[in-house]
């Protein structure tokens, strides 16, 4: 099962200042997105723009804080594709999305994003200077997930009568 996350792209002056975030605040100018997560799907885009292709897409960003129950984290863009994504002219912004917007992550149908709007937005808060993106796990997901199991359903007994930890499923 896959976590509704809502990720909101917002500048600021430095690592210290985004980690604060962590508590829900209000951010002010940001560039929000169900689809575009910071490694993954900036990635692509970071690919597009002439990084490497045996890259992950994690050179995109770096975990910078994470709540304490971890369903909101704050992640800064690399500076790399600030750079990269920065230097893209308006006009080839548009173009730029079309390529992206190939990608299997828009191909599945399930974006009902407005990606050039997103890709426009982002491409401002680039040329502002760094930039960070706040990633919450909606919180009606969260109170609907699944319990852990308790510790007698995560444990069998061998033939000899010990209690062995059950393989966990991934």
């Amino acid at each position: 099962m896959m976590l509704r996350m809502l990720f909101e792209y917002f500048a600021s002056p430095d690592d210290e200042t985004a980690a604060g975030t962590i508590d829900g605040r209000p951010l002010g100018a940001t560039v929000r997105s169900h689809v575009v997560d910071p490694a993954s799907v900036l990635g692509q885009l970071e690919r597009l723009l002439g990084a490497r292709r045996d890259d992950d897409g994690l050179l995109s960003a770096q975990m910078i804080a994470e709540s304490e129950d971890g369903a909101r984290l704050v992640i800064r863009l690399s500076a790399h594709i600030l750079s990269l994504y920065g230097r893209v002219q308006p006009d080839t912004v548009k173009l730029l999305v079309d390529q992206w917007s190939m990608s299997r992550r828009f191909r599945r149908g399930a974006v009902d994003e407005d990606l050039y709007g997103f890709a426009a937005g982002l491409h401002a808060l680039c040329r502002e200077g760094r930039v960070y993106c706040r990633a919450s796990a909606d919180p009606s997901e969260l109170t609907n997930a699944p319990a852990p199991a308790p510790e007698s359903m995560v444990q069998a007994r061998t033939e000899d009568g010990v209690l062995r930890p059950l393989p966990r499923r991934v």
